[in-house]
């Protein structure tokens, strides 16, 4: 009995016409899917802020090594923090810079060890010596063009007439530098008539 019941209710299930319409249709019920779930909000923790670099003071140094004492100063080479490598530093009693004048205290304080004397080469005396003849050739050479064109006007004073013979006596003087026995170490430098005591003096 109860077999007879399924098959007549399969049956009435399946025997749905061919001819169904679009009203029948749409009056069946409409399955929504349920809305996705938006995602929560990533929270972030708060970073704690940025500590801002301190400048690097281009002229602090950590370290001084190879001091040699020249005459001008101190040749040494000094490490900066701002460098890489170790740099080459002339310190000089009067630098215009702070940590020059510091570097320079230092190597003579002796907290560097021993100090040695520079001893130029025989070939940097000679550049020296001869550059030295130059510049004051020029000098002498621009004082004796001033003085001699008084003298030669006829409007040069007594002043102007020794001025004249002294910056030439000078001039010859630096011309016979060379020939001295010791050159280029050590010279006897002709003093230069500078003021009129000398040049009265020299004339």
């Amino acid at each position: 009995m109860e077999t007879i019941k399924k098959k007549q209710a399969i049956e009435q299930v399946t025997d749905i016409p061919a001819t169904a319409t679009d009203e029948s249709a749409q009056e069946l019920p409409i399955i929504l899917e349920p809305a996705p779930i938006p995602p929560a909000p990533l929270v972030f923790s708060a970073l704690p802020p940025a500590k801002e670099k301190k400048p690097v003071d281009p002229f602090a140094y950590s370290d001084i090594k190879d001091v040699v004492r020249m005459p001008n100063g101190f040749q040494c080479s000094v490490k900066f923090d701002a460098k890489d490598d170790y740099l080459t530093f002339l310190a000089c009693a009067d630098d215009v810079e702070t940590h020059g004048r510091a570097i320079y205290a230092e190597c003579k304080s002796g907290k560097r060890g021993p100090t040695p004397d520079y001893l130029p080469t025989y070939a940097e005396l000679l550049d020296a010596a001869q550059a030295r003849i130059a510049r004051e050739l020029r000098r002498a050479n621009s004082e004796v063009t001033k003085y001699q064109d008084r003298v030669d006007v006829d409007e040069a004073s007594d002043t102007d007439v020794a001025q004249v013979k002294a910056w030439k006596k000078y001039r010859v003087n630096l011309n016979r530098i060379p020939e001295q026995a010791h050159f280029p170490h050590p010279i006897v430098w002709p003093v230069a008539p500078d003021d009129v005591s000398t040049a009265l003096d020299l004339a």
